[in-house]
């Protein structure tokens, strides 16, 4: 009997089972701890996009904080150039209001001394010839302004009196 040949046992139902169980228990302790795994690195992805999240949040806080800055120092730029635009235009117009004061002034101050002129030849209340009445109708008409003369060429209906020269308004309101 020494020469007896081991003969490779038959597995039985019961040791196929617990082959199996035991087969099963190390591939479900693996698929847990792939689970487990998957759920570290599911969880450090969350933290870390939180964290971006937030660090671009701060990052368009700040760009729309620079941006609202300088579209503030904008308007007040624009504010102060047009108001110094409006005080030159103001300037302009108070420099231009004030030429036309000094120019009826002295318009007024002319046609006074012509007035004055005229009545200081003759004393008051005595009678004009025709001829002296001429005359100082004349010095007054030379003395006056031409805008004067054009509003009395105006009054008269004068044709085209506005493209006259004084001369020529001189000689058509006598």
């Amino acid at each position: 009997m020494a020469n007896k040949s081991k003969k490779a046992k038959k597995p039985t139902k019961k040791d196929v089972r617990k082959q199996a169980k035991s087969e099963l228990k190390r591939q479900l302790d693996r698929a847990k701890r792939a689970l487990a795994d998957e759920k570290a690195r599911a969880r450090k992805a969350a933290k870390k996009a939180r964290e971006q999240a937030r660090k671009d949040v701060a990052r368009a806080r700040k760009d729309a904080a620079a941006k609202q800055d300088a579209a503030r120092k904008a308007a007040k730029k624009a504010a102060k150039n047009a108001g110094a635009v409006v005080k030159a235009k103001v300037a302009a117009g108070k420099a231009t209001a004030e030429k036309k004061v000094d120019v009826v002034k002295a318009a007024v101050t002319k046609t006074v001394d012509a007035g004055k002129t005229a009545g200081a030849t003759k004393p008051a209340g005595a009678p004009r010839s025709a001829s002296a009445t001429r005359s100082a109708g004349a010095t007054a008409d030379a003395a006056a302004t031409v805008t004067s003369l054009r509003a009395k060429a105006r009054a008269q209906g004068v044709a085209g009196y506005s493209r006259l020269t004084k001369e020529q308004l001189l000689a058509r309101l006598k």
